[in-house]
């Protein structure tokens, strides 16, 4: 899956699942999901690391949770695309 897909889903994500009040067009993709850009607080962050599973098939590692993880939409698509790689290559194992 590319990046723009992965970045667009996790728009619909921050705009139709989360508790933000924020619509689509109003997720910058430059906006961190801490501090001064979204501001999940540890329960909206959790949420949407299982909604991340559940919508992609993945599973998020602890050693994935760095702040620097969540600096942008950007960052998030790349893991996103990493763990959705490593279980391509599991299944054709």
């Amino acid at each position: 899956m590319d990046k723009s897909r992965v970045i667009d889903i996790l728009k619909q994500i921050i705009a139709e699942d989360l508790d933000l009040n924020i619509g689509y067009d109003q997720v910058d993709d430059a906006a961190s999901f801490l501090e001064d850009g979204l501001a999940l607080d540890s329960i909206s962050m959790a949420e949407f690391i299982n909604l991340l599973e559940r919508r992609f098939q993945i599973r998020i590692l602890d050693e994935d949770l760095e702040s620097a993880t969540f600096q942008s939409l950007d960052n998030v698509a790349a893991l996103v695309q990493k763990r959705l790689a490593e279980s391509a290559c599991e299944v054709g194992a």
